[in-house]
């Protein structure tokens, strides 16, 4: 497993497509920053940890289209080079190869992290010397700043995974990337019909609940007050979200793949 996973990292480093990416979630972040420092300059304030953080504004957004095309490029490109048929001979199963996959989806998004959160920080700094932003200090604990991160990366995450997953059905990154898509519209409409059916909310939740505070989509901080039936059994519903969309794309994914051969079902 750890030999595939390091294949697909290697696979991922050498296409000019990843870093690409990655560089266009940045400039959004850079850019997020930059506007609300000249439009607000007396209610922000990029301190630690305010401007670390702030690198991750564009991520629930931008950064979810890039996982969905990322996710589907790594099964995809498979397909497309016809690759699959000398990899499969290697190995006797083949679920590892859809888990390290997903594995490799999660090395990619936690170097993302790390790389936008210090560019972040250090956007951060210039704007508040250049400017001398004056806004309210974010304060967090250092729990409390490590959950705003994973939740930040969460909805994206699984948005790769579904692209993941539908391009292992229809054997093609373009069925991927409109996999992604459809699940990344389906969790923004349950937001709004049935709010604790919804990933994104279930992030929400878990930031409200464990930091008395939400990241909104300028990059900005909001303090939220939790419904007290939140705090008892409905609020178990947003862990059994996350849990089932953490593990049943990449299930399915593993499954539809283990049953199949190159040119049709098994």
């Amino acid at each position: 497993m750890v030999s595939l996973v390091r294949a697909d990292l290697f696979k991922l480093r050498k296409r000019a497509m990843g870093w690409v990416m990655l560089i266009i979630v940045a400039a959004f972040a850079v850019l997020e920053m930059v506007a609300q420092a000249f439009i607000s300059p007396g209610n922000v304030n990029y301190t630690f940890p305010g401007g670390f953080l702030e690198g991750l504004a564009s991520v629930p957004i931008v950064g979810t289209f890039v996982m969905i095309v990322l996710g589907a490029l790594l099964i995809g490109s498979e397909y497309g080079y016809d690759t699959w048929k000398n990899l499969l001979i290697r190995r006797a199963g083949r679920t590892p190869f859809i888990l390290s996959k997903g594995l490799a989806l999660v090395a990619a998004t936690g170097v993302g992290l790390i790389f936008l959160l210090a560019l972040g920080q250090l956007i951060g700094l210039i704007l508040n010397g250049a400017l001398h932003l004056s806004g309210p200090v974010v304060s967090l604990s250092l729990g409390g700043t490590l959950v705003i991160i994973l939740m930040q990366a969460l909805v994206p995450l699984v948005a790769g995974t579904a692209a993941l997953m539908g391009a292992v059905i229809g054997r093609s990154s373009v069925a991927g990337i409109v996999v992604g898509i459809a699940w990344f519209s389906m969790d923004s409409l349950l937001g709004g019909l049935f709010p604790l059916a919804s990933l994104s909310n279930a992030a929400l939740f878990f930031q409200a609940r464990l930091t008395g505070m939400v990241m909104v989509s300028n990059g900005g901080f909001s303090l939220v007050h939790l419904p007290s039936a939140l705090l008892g059994p409905l609020g178990l519903i947003p862990i059994a979200v996350v849990v089932f969309y953490l593990v049943v794309p990449l299930a399915v994914a593993a499954i539809v793949f283990r049953k199949r051969d190159m040119l049709g079902a098994a």
